[in-house]
């Protein structure tokens, strides 16, 4: 008997995978362009990705120029309250109905939000053909952390099965970082099927023809220059970075991006009198690199929370790396498995972020130029794209082969 899955493809054929992640952005749009930018590296595999049209954190309508997108409506939403949880349930809908009409030979669902992996789980189900599920945050774990759910209560049990349940029917689970095992482990997951493929950057989207002077004339930088890049969300700890800028008034701060929390950023800033502060807007990934390649400390910071000492694998962090930035981060514990203090920059505590950056603008310059070079070769060897996209290759392949 023929395999169903074989029925509308050729052994010719690169196989088809559906990719369900409500975040994902087109590649013109920068922001979260981990799927994209893995799925096209693949040899076997072709993507087809279902995600918003809203930018969810500016709240913009976005296009995709790109074919192997579709890109489904969502209401309007500012926050967190109601009408952003009746978009999860929304785009479910959507991408459930779009990913049946698609006939992938696998889907590949991403979370957050736990819905959009749910909708993926049932398209695979209904499909006969494999499910590997992306955790790329441990949702509802991060809601409880951060304040916006209470653990024990009723939604929290819910989510907590709806969890457990996603990870049983998955043939294989992608995380980003190591440190998550015992959270499957109490959830009585088999680690074994839980594969470690981190984040990482294209070395060659980092190259150009202008020189860092160039580059610190055109966009006007003119002291030692610190660089954010991401989401403003309230969990970044842009109150940490302002509470810097006010205590280094020579040290100039580049916050590039969109988020809930940057209204109050920018007021806290104005309240303070701080002349040392610049907000941009999200931008295309071509730019951000430009304006990347001309600051001297690329910033990652965090709020406390303890799921982030589980581990974590930003996407930011290795932009800066690529770009050639010394690294600056207050997530010491959460970083232990990707980098360590004085091995591309300061990694230290929480609330030691000051006295990180007074000691890279201090470096001097051979002590910048190791860091450079220690960053560009574990971006060759640790946390280049196309590393990660054979890793997911590989994990594709695992899970089609055993389903």
């Amino acid at each position: 008997m023929t395999d169903p899955r074989e029925a509308s493809q050729t052994t010719d054929e690169k196989r088809l995978v559906l990719v369900i992640n409500q975040y994902a952005f087109p590649r013109e749009y920068g922001g979260i362009t981990r799927n994209f930018d893995m799925f096209t590296r693949l040899k076997k595999w072709t993507p087809a990705i279902v995600a918003t049209s809203r930018h969810h954190l500016t709240g913009e309508t976005m296009t995709a120029v790109d074919d192997r997108f579709t890109l489904m409506p969502v209401p309007a939403y500012s926050g967190n309250g109601a009408a952003r949880l009746v978009g999860w349930g929304v785009f479910a809908a959507e991408a459930f109905a779009v990913g049946l009409a698609k006939r992938p030979r696998l889907v590949f669902g991403s979370s957050p939000q736990l819905l959009a992996a749910v909708s993926a789980a049932l398209v695979s189900w209904l499909s006969r053909v494999p499910f590997v599920l992306e955790v790329r945050d441990l949702w509802p774990e991060s809601l409880v952390a951060g304040g916006a759910l209470e653990r024990g209560s009723t939604m929290h049990r819910v989510l907590v099965e709806v969890e457990r349940r996603l990870y049983r029917h998955a043939d294989q689970i992608v995380v980003v970082t190591k440190g998550w095992e015992d959270h499957f482990e109490a959830l009585g997951i088999d680690v074994d099927k839980v594969n470690v493929i981190s984040n990482g950057a294209d070395l060659a989207e980092f190259e150009g023809s202008e020189t860092k002077d160039q580059l610190r004339e055109e966009f006007g930088f003119t002291h030692f220059t610190c660089i954010f890049s991401g989401s403003h969300s309230p969990y970044v700890g842009l109150d940490l970075i302002v509470d810097a800028a006010e205590h280094l008034p020579d040290v100039d701060f580049v916050l590039i991006g969109s988020g809930s929390g940057k209204q109050a950023a920018i007021d806290s800033v104005e309240a303070k009198g701080l002349t040392n502060v610049r907000f941009l807007d999200q931008m295309p990934k071509d730019r951000m690199v430009r304006v990347l390649r001309a600051g001297d400390a690329g910033l990652h910071t965090v709020s406390p929370q303890s799921v982030f000492d589980k581990g974590m694998s930003p996407n930011k962090l290795f932009d800066y790396m690529a770009a050639g930035l010394t690294v600056v981060s207050n997530a010491r514990v959460p970083l232990r498995d990707v980098i360590q203090d004085d091995e591309v920059g300061a990694v230290v505590e929480p609330n030691d972020l000051v006295s990180a950056i007074e000691r890279v603008r201090d470096a001097d310059e051979s002590t910048h130029r190791r860091w450079r070079e220690r960053s560009r070769q574990l971006m060759v060897e640790r946390f280049s794209l196309q590393a990660a996209a054979d890793k997911l290759e590989a994990v594709l392949d695992k899970a089609f082969a055993g389903h």
